[in-house]
């Protein structure tokens, strides 16, 4: 049960610093959102094995640490970062037949929302970086408040890897569908929340 506290405590700590503080930290906020993105997309493909959580990982820091330097590319990153998460959501309310798109509204989400954040960009920063925290704050929240026996079944006694990568499955696949409406809604609510906290702390 330890590894499951663990893993949401990361994920609704790192996305509750991007979502109340990312315009403040914005670098810092991107990397780790960067970071988590990666890092669960890996962890959500590959096979479980040591070397591909290892692969995911390092991918995650390297895509973290190169966001850090280009200034336009990061925030386009954070907008297409917000656009997927809002394309999953969407895709997850779509009906049963029309999941296969699942990516391809994701994608073209991410990208309208991309170019959105180049055109708008201040605005942009912060309801990017709220609403990018707010996906990992409101899925890992409502899913321990909603399905927390699940998670610790979910979870490899032993094998911190392995509980994580069960858990970003289970979360990012079978919890969503199954309580998307709560998701959005807590989503929305802390994107809210987010954006009025840093446009009241805006330097």
């Amino acid at each position: 049960m330890e590894f499951v506290i663990l893993y949401l405590l990361i994920n609704i700590g790192i996305g509750a610093l991007a979502c109340f503080a990312g315009k403040r930290l914005f670098y810092i906020a991107l990397g780790a959102l960067v970071f988590l993105g990666v890092l669960n997309i890996g962890l959500s493909t590959n096979d479980g094995s040591a070397v591909s959580i290892v692969i995911a990982v390092v991918l995650g820091i390297v895509a973290a640490l190169l966001s850090k330097y280009v200034y336009k590319a990061g925030v386009f990153i954070a907008g297409a970062l917000a656009g997927a998460a809002l394309g999953f959501l969407i895709g997850m309310l779509m009906p049963q037949q029309a999941g296969d798109y699942l990516g391809v509204v994701m994608a073209v989400v991410a990208l309208l929302c991309g170019l959105a954040a180049l055109r708008w960009c201040d605005l942009f920063v912060r309801l990017g970086t709220a609403y990018a925290g707010a996906t990992f704050i409101g899925s890992n929240l409502m899913a321990a408040v909603l399905a927390f026996g699940q998670l610790v079944e979910h979870a490899v006694p032993g094998d911190v890897t392995a509980t994580f990568d069960a858990l970003s499955a289970y979360i990012g696949g079978d919890f969503t569908a199954e309580f998307g409406t709560a998701v959005l809604v807590a989503t929305v609510v802390f994107t809210i929340a987010g954006l009025v906290v840093q446009g009241l702390s805006r330097d």
